[in-house]
């Protein structure tokens, strides 16, 4: 569906998703020996769809097309469904309006017909007898497993499987005109169960009660999904045709949620599971059974009186009583007997929430977590709920819980515990670096021998590095004691992590990443170090080394995660490392997508820190594609926030993006030292790589030469030597360094990077008058940076003719000129005479041909010009 964003159908629902499906389809009919194709498949995967689109293929290739639909109406009438197309045959009796046999070399005849599993015994009969005699091919869809007395004549099974969330992705993209947030995509997945009939109606509900807004570049969801009137209707239907006992099921796995799969159940499964009522989930030594679709369980659970739920969820529960000691059943148990509003055992709430924090699932740990400080008073109860509050976002109430805890807290455990979270929240929900971290000291002092100070010592190595503080994390983990807590231990394994990335040491971090979490989560300690933050440190490990696709798919997967959980603050993070991940990759329209819902992530979960991370990376990135309004904007706002003792790579690096695209470029360069040595300062040498590396990139490839080969001898990241080669081949203007330089880049993925390398070993080739190297070398350029390319507009992509014609200086006056400089601010910029200025501008004019600064500017970047500051521009 392209349609408006009212939720109108502007066009059809595009046949997305099942081209091998179709593929086969159409290559069945044109067999000889085939006498059809029979799709297959559950309600809502659309067998109509893929089956008619075959059905209209055969008419383009010459085919006659005869169209019935059987009905269970038409099913007591003989050859009721084959009325539409039945006309008197020779002798009088019924027969198809199509020719009675096809003449030689003419392709035969070819009957859509829908739902063929209500079709009556004549009909059945007739259509047998034409496929026999070869003088009718057959494309039909029935139910997987309705009755059809032709199957034996050689009807291809082509079964349909529901969407992959890729697909659907593509689908909700095409219906709303843009980009949709990932975990919004997920969600529209689940509700679904990835049927496009169902996800149709799930997509128009949620357009007219508004339920999803356009978020900067991102749709995404701001209200749950409801069915709408239409799919309760479907599904009601389809609910009919079951029998008694396979309602009966469906309504307990709906109130239930999941059911452990029992031999008792087995008879009722087959039949659920081929039309996509339920999925088998493996869970330890079970089996488990949920529903398909989270809207199916809507429209179950409305058919039933609060009475029967509350049955349902006891008799579960007692069903499952002796299953307890596996966690999972043991946590479904304490939540059947909570929704039963049944008295609830402390020590199994406290087991429970224990497992739903493992397994995560934020939202079950936060309502049981709800239950502890009744059941058992004290701090640690109280801590728990504090965490799960922070981790669902309700930092007003989970500040009053911690107040609370602070109260009630006697031993050093529980005052170290509370003050770890409290540092935690301090820190990256106020962004009140300072102030947390003297809190922590504070603490340290008060009790500098105990144990408990190791919960201290890694919530503090953690912190720094967040806030960009390596030098200072190190320090704090040296002084950790070697035998802490497990979960202690684990919490500062994403510090480690961290420091070992940003020393150059990119393998051994993403493997120090890669260990497993064990062990119970420990109050002040998991909201941090949530575990799908071990994989977005292993993916950010992983794209500093130069796996940069690999990072990407195994980000996506810790995100995932995250959403499944409903752990907000993971998914900050680990979408605040996709957009780094794809901005490395050059890949700017899906770094701007996720930094959008890294932002819209942190809003909703409270946290100060992840707003000012994600409005510098969209800073960053608008800054890069030339978008000067959406830069200065995203950039004012990320001032505004204050990052004080905060530091990061995107703020940097959009800092001198922003004077570099506004013209100042030199300025831009030296922005690009002074953080190059703040990151020194920080112990952080990888991101002294890529600030040196835009030294290089912005005309300063001369002096980012030593720096970035210092950077590279001491690290074993494939990325940060790919930047030394760069500048050292842009410095020598070597078309082959440049060449060879270019193809390195593009095999480690960064496309951006590689774009602009290829860029300027097309400028030396027309330099050296080899035109058909330039041709070649230009082909490259287009492949990377075409519609589906980088979306950048840099000083590097200026189009290599004109770069040949000018010298170095003369390409800086001519980029600050179209950026919108005065002659004055130019020369500032470039520390020249404004009458130096004056002569260079008429230089240029000259050497591209134009007689403006207009016509400049179409020749150094062709195609759309970005937003420039209005002021009086240079030359004119």
């Amino acid at each position: 569906m392209s349609g408006t964003h009212d939720g109108t159908r502007a066009h059809p629902w595009p046949l997305l998703g099942r081209a091998r499906e179709l593929a086969e389809a159409n290559r069945a009919l044109a067999e000889p020996h085939r006498a059809g194709v029979l799709v297959t498949g559950p309600f809502g995967t659309g067998r109509s769809r893929l089956a008619r689109e075959c059905w209209s293929e055969a008419g383009r290739r010459g085919h006659p097309c005869l169209e019935a639909a059987a009905t269970p109406a038409a099913r007591s009438v003989p050859l009721g469904a084959l009325a539409p197309v039945l006309g008197p045959g020779p002798d009088g009796s019924p027969g198809l309006s199509a020719p009675r046999a096809p003449e030689p070399g003419r392709p035969r005849p070819v009957l859509f017909l829908d739902d063929a599993h209500h079709l009556d015994d004549a009909s059945a009969r007739m259509l047998a007898a034409l496929m026999r005699e070869g003088r009718l091919s057959l494309v039909v869809t029935a139910e997987p497993r309705g009755p059809l007395p032709w199957r034996e004549h050689g009807l291809l099974p082509v079964r349909l499987e529901p969407l992959p969330l890729a697909v659907v992705d593509e689908l909700l993209r095409h219906a709303l005109g843009g980009a949709v947030e990932r975990r919004t995509a997920r969600l529209f997945r689940q509700a679904s169960g990835g049927r496009p009939r169902e996800l149709q109606e799930v997509l128009d509900g949620a357009l007219q009660r508004g339920a999803l807004a356009h978020d900067g570049p991102v749709w995404r969801l701001t209200g749950p999904l409801t069915a709408t009137p239409r799919l309760r209707a479907l599904v009601e239907s389809r609910l009919r045709r079951l029998s008694a006992r396979q309602s009966e099921f469906l309504e307990r796995v709906s109130v239930c949620g999941r059911l452990i799969l029992d031999p008792a159940r087995h008879a009722d499964l087959g039949r659920l599971a081929e039309e996509g009522w339920v999925r088998l989930v493996p869970s330890g030594p079970y089996t488990q059974v949920e529903l398909c679709s989270a809207l199916h369980g809507e429209v179950l659970r409305s058919r039933l009186p609060s009475q029967r739920v509350r049955r349902i969820l006891r008799e579960e529960a007692a069903r499952s009583r002796h299953l307890r000691t596996h966690p999972g059943v043991l946590l479904d148990i304490v939540r059947w007997r909570a929704d039963a509003a049944e008295p609830l055992d402390e020590a199994d709430v406290e087991d429970a929430v224990a497992v739903a924090r493992r397994a995560p699932d934020h939202d079950t740990a936060l309502r049981l977590a709800r239950e502890l400080p009744r059941l058992r008073p004290g701090p640690r109860s109280v801590l728990t709920l504090a965490e799960q509050l922070f981790e669902r976002g309700h930092c007003q109430e989970a500040e009053a819980a911690l107040e609370r805890a602070r109260r009630d807290a006697t031993s050093p455990a529980d005052r170290a515990v509370v003050t770890a979270l409290h540092v935690q929240h301090l820190a990256i929900g106020r962004m009140s670096a300072e102030e947390a971290l003297s809190a922590a000291a504070d603490a340290r002092r008060a009790c500098p021998d105990a144990p408990e100070t190791a919960v201290l010592d890694a919530v503090e190595s953690a912190l720094r590095c967040r806030m960009g503080d390596v030098t200072g994390a190190l320090r704090v983990l040296t002084g950790m004691p070697a035998h802490a807590p497990g979960p202690v231990q684990h919490l500062a394994q994403l510090a480690r992590s961290h420091c070992l990335r940003e020393s150059g040491m990119t393998q051994a971090a993403a493997h120090l990443a890669r260990r497993p979490w064990p062990g119970p989560p420990t109050p002040g300690t998991d909201t941090l170090a949530h575990p799908a933050l071990l994989i977005g440190a292993q993916a950010r490990a992983l794209a500093e080394s130069g796996a940069l696709r690999a990072a990407g798919r195994l980000a996506e997967h810790g995100y995932d995660r995250a959403v499944d959980a409903g752990a907000l603050r993971a998914q900050t993070w680990l979408a605040e490392h996709l957009g780094w991940t794809y901005y490395l990759q050059g890949r700017l329209d899906e770094s701007r997508i996720w930094y959008a819902a890294a932002l819209a992530h942190a809003h909703e979960a409270g946290l100060r820190s992840g707003v000012w991370a994600g409005t510098c990376g969209l800073a960053l990135v608008a800054a890069v594609r030339a978008d000067v309004a959406e830069a200065e904007g995203r950039w004012r706002e990320a001032r505004e926030l204050g990052g004080g003792a905060w530091w990061r790579p995107e703020e940097a690096l959009a800092d001198a993006w922003l004077a570099a695209v506004t013209g100042r470029i030199a300025e831009a360069r030296q922005r690009l030292r002074d953080a190059a040595g703040e990151a020194a300062r920080r112990g952080m040498r990888t991101t002294q790589s890529q600030l040196w590396c835009d030294v290089a990139r912005l005309g300063g490839a001369r002096e980012a030469v030593a720096p970035l080969a210092r950077l590279a001898a001491s690290s074993d990241s494939a990325l940060t030597g790919a930047r030394a080669d760069f500048a050292r081949a842009t410095a020598s203007d070597d078309a082959a360094a440049l060449e060879a330089c270019a193809a390195g880049l593009e095999r480690l993925g960064a496309r951006l990077l590689a774009a602009e390398a290829w860029n300027a070993a097309t400028a030396a080739h027309l330099r050296t008058t080899a035109p058909d190297a330039a041709r070649r070398t230009t082909g490259r350029v287009r492949d990377l940076t075409g519609p589906a390319g980088t979306g950048a507009r840099t000083p590097g992509l200026v189009d290599p003719g004109a770069r040949a014609l000018l010298t170095g200086r003369e390409l800086q006056v001519a980029l600050a000129a179209t950026a919108g400089l005065t002659q004055e601010e130019t020369a500032r910029q470039l520390s020249l005479a404004v009458r130096t200025v004056v002569n260079h501008l008429h230089r240029i004019r000259a050497k591209l041909g134009v007689r403006d600064v207009s016509g400049m500017r179409a020749v150094l970047h062709p195609g759309p010009a970005p937003a420039t500051p209005a002021r009086t521009r240079a030359g004119q």
